[in-house]
């Protein structure tokens, strides 16, 4: 919903209804634009509609386009951030938005980590596999000789 600050040139101009009376010329233009018998009533919504939403028949429509275009250079434009559907979880029997618990928005580590632990924003690195290892021929010669 728009403030009521953001188009104060346009409080005076009243809100209308579409106007859905049928005449001879739209029934004349609806018919001779159809595909399908039954689409009458979807072809006489679809024109009370694109004729009451024109910008040439819509006063207040009109008056805050003008509005809008006039203050575009003071408008900041923020990139769209869509929710993800890996961001809806199943819970308590019903589907919710739960992006703080995806788990594709961590880090993962796999074929990354280098040598050394470490810590970041989740706590302690995983240490790799190889500085767990023992290595080397020497000491397992050294133990067969004990």
């Amino acid at each position: 919903m728009p403030d009521k600050q953001q188009y104060e040139v346009c409080n005076e101009i009243k809100r209308t209804t579409p106007d859905a009376t049928v005449t001879n010329d739209i029934a004349r233009e609806i018919g001779s634009n159809y595909r399908t018998l039954p689409s009458f009533e979807k072809g006489l919504f679809e024109y009370v509609y694109r004729k009451h939403y024109s910008l040439q028949r819509n006063e207040l429509l009109k008056c805050r386009w003008k509005d809008y275009k006039k203050h575009i250079e003071e408008r900041v434009f923020a990139p769209f951030q869509f929710p993800s559907t890996r961001d809806l979880h199943f819970y308590n029997g019903c589907i919710r938005f739960l992006p703080s618990e995806s788990i594709h928005r961590y880090q993962s580590y796999s074929m990354k980590l280098k040598p050394g632990p470490g810590v970041d924003f989740r706590g302690q690195i995983p240490i790799p596999q190889e500085l767990l290892m023992k290595r080397g021929r020497i000491k397992k010669e050294n133990a067969k000789t004990k």
